[in-house]
């Protein structure tokens, strides 16, 4: 049987790697930082797993204990409840396509806006009829937005630059939605039923903040998630959740 601590140890440096991966793909986000967060608490618990099972088997720190076995429990609860809600259901006559904005480094596409983009694409052959929104304001490098950069992506890949457009403002998806209808009505294009795209384990949040906006009629276009970043994406994404259910849905 395999030592706990042996187990532990492997976990830090998958996590350490993993972060070192992402570091590299993408800016510094919160989830590299929970990436190396995990990969130091796997460290520690494995160098001290016995002492620490020992001072907390009683009293208070036997409850914070407690406490903490629930909390990771209630959480990956929450991880599973938000990756059971990815789905695909578009009909192809859809009016809009919001591409929902993601990652830029170095004025190019993550791979998580390619994978977004590239569904975005893929849906407009088959609808080349609806208009298509890049959403995101300005990279952390304040150089660029990343509408600017997904457009470009767009027209390097034969999209025709009169069915793009572009919401350049925000910074998060509730703002994506908002910035994007305000536009949306302001040029008076119908959109009447909407297909918004993202990563499967965003699905959930967008939905919900979709219809919150006003789009009733939202068909959700699922990619996946690269490997090196479900884990943070996951991680983060279950307190993106927690943000909209407490303080944005009201």
């Amino acid at each position: 049987m395999i030592d706990i601590t042996v187990i532990f140890y492997i976990l830090s440096v998958l996590f350490l790697i993993n972060g070192i991966v992402m570091n590299i793909r993408t800016n510094a986000t919160v989830g590299l930082f929970i990436l190396y967060g995990l990969s130091v608490c796997c460290f520690v618990f494995a160098r001290f797993h016995t002492q620490i099972i020992a001072a907390t088997s009683h009293g208070i720190l036997l409850w914070m204990r407690t406490l903490v076995i629930i909390g990771i429990a209630v959480y990956l609860g929450l991880m599973a409840f938000i990756m059971v809600q990815n789905s695909t259901n578009v009909t192809c006559d859809e009016d809009v396509v919001i591409i929902l904005g993601a990652g830029v480094k170095n004025g190019k596409v993550s791979k998580a806006l390619q994978l977004r983009l590239d569904a975005g694409i893929e849906y407009h052959r088959k609808n080349p009829d609806a208009y298509i929104v890049v959403t995101g304001g300005l990279t952390p490098q304040k150089d660029t937005t990343e509408a600017t950069v997904m457009k470009d992506y767009l027209l390097q890949h034969g999209i025709s630059e009169h069915i793009i457009i572009v919401e350049d403002k925000s910074q998060s998806t509730l703002e994506n939605y908002r910035f994007s209808k305000a536009i949306l009505e302001e040029k008076g294009i119908k959109h009447d039923s909407i297909v918004f795209v993202t990563n499967d384990f965003h699905i959930y949040r967008a939905k919900t903040y979709a219809k919150y906006c006003g789009f009733e009629d939202a068909h959700p276009l699922s990619t996946k998630t690269d490997i090196f970043t479900i884990i943070p994406a996951l991680t983060r994404e279950v307190l993106g959740v927690m943000d909209m259910w407490v303080f944005k849905l009201k």
